[in-house]
């Protein structure tokens, strides 16, 4: 009884955990992004909420609005439309945004990782079978251990102090070429070898390459403007 009951509101735990972690994380950096304990709970809630809004209507929008796929998910609508969310979050609370995506990238990735964890327990998002065996790639596995290592990444990087808003076109890059990769190895119903998610994991890279790109000339341009006003106090 209780397994059937587990398995039937399963994606609504996953959810609660994502949420969970989502206030712990930003409570245990309150202090950093100047948040109140209770600020962090909505924040959380509300970061939970678009998130499923956002991986639902893109699903619905990539079927062609077909009322036959209400309720599917799309992963990549998180990836494409979370950044909406962290600049209201940024203005409304009068933080950097650089600030924000930087230390609110894992909330979205764990979250993401929980909805995974959901296709293992609903049985979707399957890979092809392995040639010559009963067996099948993958591919959900090997998103899990992406997200573990990003998540794990993350955390280095916010502790050396060195991220100045690049880890999430980062996490847009590196997750585009992952997908990009692992879709070959998923199955489709149509049998096909290239799917739309590969032209999203194509945009995903090029949008985080070009934001990182701009990100580094902006680096570089206010390291001159510090160099030259460096030299002109020596003289």
């Amino acid at each position: 009884m209780f397994l059937e009951w587990l398995s039937g509101h399963f994606l609504l735990i996953m959810l609660l955990a994502g949420t969970i972690f989502t206030f712990c994380w930003l409570f245990a950096h309150r202090e950093v992004l100047k948040l109140k304990w209770y600020i962090a709970i909505l924040i959380a809630v509300l970061h939970t909420t678009w998130g499923v809004f956002c991986v639902k209507i893109f699903a619905f929008a990539e079927s062609g609005f077909d009322l036959k796929t209400v309720g599917n998910m799309s992963l990549f609508g998180g990836v494409f439309f979370m950044p909406v969310f962290y600049f209201c979050m940024a203005k409304l609370l009068r933080l950097k945004s650089s600030q924000v995506f930087d230390y609110c990238t894992i909330c979205m990735i764990f979250t993401l990782m929980c909805a995974r964890v959901n296709c293992l327990v609903s049985g979707c998002c399957f890979g092809w079978h392995i040639p010559g065996t009963q067996l099948r790639w993958p591919t959900r596995e090997a998103e899990l251990v992406y997200y573990v290592i990003f998540m794990i990444w993350i955390v280095r990087r916010l502790s050396s102090g060195r991220s100045r808003g690049e880890i999430y076109p980062i996490y847009m890059m590196s997750y585009g070429i992952f997908r990009f990769v692992d879709e070959f190895f998923r199955f489709y119903e149509a049998g096909t070898l290239l799917h739309p998610a590969h032209a999203w994991a194509a945009i995903s890279f090029c949008i985080g390459f070009g934001i990182y790109m701009q990100l580094q000339s902006e680096a570089k341009a206010s390291g001159r403007r510090a160099s030259g006003r460096s030299a002109l106090g020596r003289r």
